[in-house]
């Protein structure tokens, strides 16, 4: 094997000298990548040898995080528990403080292309600092197209920084109009309580028109520029859907859309390709379909952001709910591109709507919500090997996807070593996979069930140490060998 790096070395190398006379980098990648695929096609051993050892390099479970971080943990600095998750996506200043090359001479950050340069020093030191404490953390910038900020003339001129104003200009034609040609609140945040989004809120988000090419253009840039910085593994992108249009005519409005859905998956497909055409084959591009499949993205998107909605804030998702997930998930893990990142967010149950942030910690912490974190988490661990959340249900006012971490995620499973999604004995809604260090077990079932090992395990959750172990209805537990239960 030491040969055949050998082999691939020296070919880099040689491919590295015409590079200097101005051969073009992607035709340099692209010479490499036919030479490699021609070697390891000649060799198949060793081309299977390549894709066992590559597969996967982290243990699970794989925490990501959604935007917003832990609130659990005060005692912890904001760069600790970003490395706790071995997967973010946010804002490019939430990652690695560092934004869009904006001024006061141009303060709108959907037209800016760059990252600011001031900042390129800090933005390194600050993911090498994220790297020394979790070398398998991946950071995805979130690329805004569908909705943003939007600010009207004489309110932008009230702000007291420059930099708060809208992701465009007010009258910019990249915000989407409705039949009157006024703007249109496509998200928001319930800030003052009533349980809907409208005007009165304080954080609202307008549609974008990403039919339009020159949009289109700006998303691109931004890509690329992201690529080329080599501080991002890749983006993000909402709202994503193949069956139906997100631009509706008011935001509690969805008897008719602005766009069609035929428009919106034109320019959706449009904006990916021209993506993939400007930055790196091993660019992560995720997108947030929620429990959808979305077969026509699949040549370019590396995996899919489940955000699992439910209709009811104060409870759980019914069976049809956990079986979609289980189907969608299954079908991201064998279709999208590798290496696949799947993302996995279940929500909790809410009491106190309203409630602080010391409210929603300890309602993270009650039983109802420790057994469905269980549940989600196994879930995860059994039917995929992406990543997994399990956070605020995005109804309440208070910022989406806050969490709290759980002695549950500090487990050390090691490596799957048994494929996805097999039921136990035969019993339906009961799942158990085996890792390098243990077990994860899954029941969907209404009813508890036994599951017996031919080795002394403990339950993570439970304890216990035995050959048998009972999963609670809805619930799930990770089971460690005695060897490795450190």
């Amino acid at each position: 094997m030491a040969k055949s790096f050998q082999t691939i070395s020296n070919i880099e190398y040689l491919l590295d000298i015409v590079d200097y006379y101005r051969v073009i980098r992607s035709l340099k990648k692209c010479l490499l990548s036919i030479v490699i695929l021609c070697f390891l096609a000649i060799n198949g051993d060793y081309a299977k040898n390549i894709v066992g050892e590559t597969k996967m390099d982290r243990s699970l479970p794989s925490i990501f995080q959604a935007w917003n971080s832990i609130e659990n943990l005060s005692d912890e600095s904001e760069i600790q528990q970003l490395a706790r998750h071995d997967l973010a996506f946010a804002h490019p200043y939430t990652l690695l403080k560092i934004h869009w090359d904006i001024s006061d001479i141009q303060p709108y950050s959907g037209l800016a292309t760059n990252l600011s340069s001031n900042l390129l020093s800090t933005a390194r030191q600050r993911k090498k600092e994220l790297l020394s404490l979790n070398p398998h953390l991946l950071l995805l910038v979130e690329i805004r197209y569908r909705d943003a900020k939007y600010m009207s003339a004489q309110n932008e001129g009230k702000v007291k920084n420059w930099w708060e104003v809208g992701y465009y200009p007010p009258d910019s034609p990249y915000w989407l109009k409705d039949k009157t040609g006024n703007p249109v609140i496509g998200w928001g945040e319930d800030t003052d309580g009533d349980k809907k989004i409208d005007k009165n809120d304080e954080i609202l988000n307008f549609l974008i028109d990403f039919t339009n090419p020159k949009v289109q253009e700006l998303i691109v840039k931004q890509a690329a520029s992201l690529n080329q910085s080599g501080l991002f593994n890749g983006i993000m992108l909402d709202w994503w859907s193949e069956d139906f249009a997100t631009s509706p005519i008011g935001v509690n409005d969805w008897s008719e859309t602005i766009l069609t859905p035929e428009a919106e998956l034109k320019a959706r497909l449009s904006i990916l390709r021209k993506i993939r055409a400007q930055v790196d084959d091993d660019f992560l591009i995720l997108v947030n379909s929620n429990m959808r499949q979305i077969p026509k993205s699949t040549p370019y998107v590396i995996g899919i952001f489940m955000e699992c909605y439910k209709q009811d804030y104060d409870k759980g998702y019914n069976l049809n709910q956990i079986k979609q997930m289980e189907k969608t998930l299954l079908w991201a893990e064998e279709h999208l591109r590798e290496p696949r990142i799947n993302c996995l967010e279940g929500w909790r149950t809410v009491t106190d709507y309203m409630g602080d942030g010391n409210t929603r910690i300890a309602e993270r912490n009650n039983e109802r919500n420790l057994q469905w974190m269980r549940m989600i988490t196994t879930l995860s661990l059994t039917h995929s090997d992406g990543y997994v959340l399990f956070a605020d249900d995005s109804a309440i006012p208070s910022p989406d996807h806050l969490h709290n971490w759980y002695g549950f995620w500090d487990v050390n499973l090691g490596r799957p070593i048994q494929k996805k999604a097999v039921e136990y004995k035969g019993v339906t809604g009961l799942f158990v996979r085996e890792f390098e260090k243990g077990w994860a077990v899954y029941n969907r079932n209404s009813t508890k069930q036994d599951v017996s090992f031919n080795v002394l395990v403990k339950g993570v959750s439970s304890s216990i140490l035995h050959l048998h172990h009972e999963i609670p209805a809805f619930d799930g537990d990770i089971f460690l060998k005695q060897n490795d239960e450190k």
